[in-house]
């Protein structure tokens, strides 16, 4: 059994990708057997400097966990672990500026000290006795905020997490930091989710403006996952159709969609 992924991603109308804040991580060629994989998405908060930076790092650090079962405890480590690789990033991002002519200025400080801040979901597959088994599995999922995961099976949503429904949202959800992490109040407010898989089952991940319009669909019985599957092929034009509609928040978008399939 392998785990195929696709993303579709685009910054919010009238940034540049360069200004995108979101972030992924997936099996490097889009496949991976389902024994000892790990996919994650984070978003970085718009108002902390270098979000994206840190969103990427915690994705990257959180797919290390490779298969991993994702108990609170396991993600409070891949989270504590990137934000101890942070000051390395930022020394070499400061020498960067520096080199180029364009040192830090006195207004930037505060931000670098107060540090970088994101939402992360993560989801861990696994097969049946820790083999390729053509039967199903299961998957582990750890939450810090409201970047969420759905699981379809038949043409139907069987599982919605850390949030179930569009009404959920606020303007103020739980964040992984750079400064000083405190890694038993990240597991206190970790929340998790298990749950078994089968053949042809396909996993959503998505940060907020994508998540809270995908259970909006929903519930509205619209099939959010078969326009993300019409979508792919021009994401920016499916993208601005809803924004147009005010049918999904003018925001970074990250979608990954990983299908369970035989090897």
């Amino acid at each position: 059994m392998r785990l195929r992924c696709a993303v579709l991603r685009e910054p919010k109308a009238g940034s540049s990708k360069s200004e995108y804040e979101d972030a992924c991580a997936v099996p490097g060629d889009g496949a991976s057997a389902v024994t000892g994989c790990t996919v994650a998405v984070a978003d970085g908060a718009s108002e902390s400097m270098l979000a994206g930076a840190w969103a990427r790092m915690l994705a990257r650090s959180v797919s290390d966990a490779a298969g991993r079962e994702l108990d609170a405890a396991v993600f409070a480590e891949r989270v504590c672990a990137a934000a101890a690789r942070w000051p390395a990033y930022v020394d070499r991002y400061v020498r960067r500026r520096e080199r180029s002519g364009r040192p830090v200025a006195w207004y930037e400080e505060p931000k670098l000290e107060q540090g970088a801040y994101a939402t992360v979901l993560g989801i861990s597959f696994q097969s049946e006795s820790g083999t390729v088994y053509s039967g199903g599995g299961a998957w582990s999922a750890a939450a810090l905020g409201d970047s969420c995961g759905f699981q379809v099976r038949d043409s139907q949503l069987t599982a919605a997490f850390p949030l179930e429904s569009a009404a959920q949202f606020d303007s103020s959800p739980h964040l992984a930091g750079t400064r000083n992490p405190d890694r038993d109040l990240i597991e206190l407010r970790t929340v998790t989710r298990h749950g078994n898989w089968l053949p042809g089952d396909v996993f959503y991940l998505a940060t907020d403006a994508a998540a809270q319009w995908f259970l909006a669909e929903d519930e509205a019985d619209r099939q959010p996952w078969r326009q993300i599957d019409e979508a792919f092929d021009a994401p920016g034009v499916w993208l601005g159709e809803l924004r147009a509609a005010h049918r999904i928040r003018n925001d970074d978008v990250t979608i990954v969609r990983c299908l369970l399939e035989p090897a």
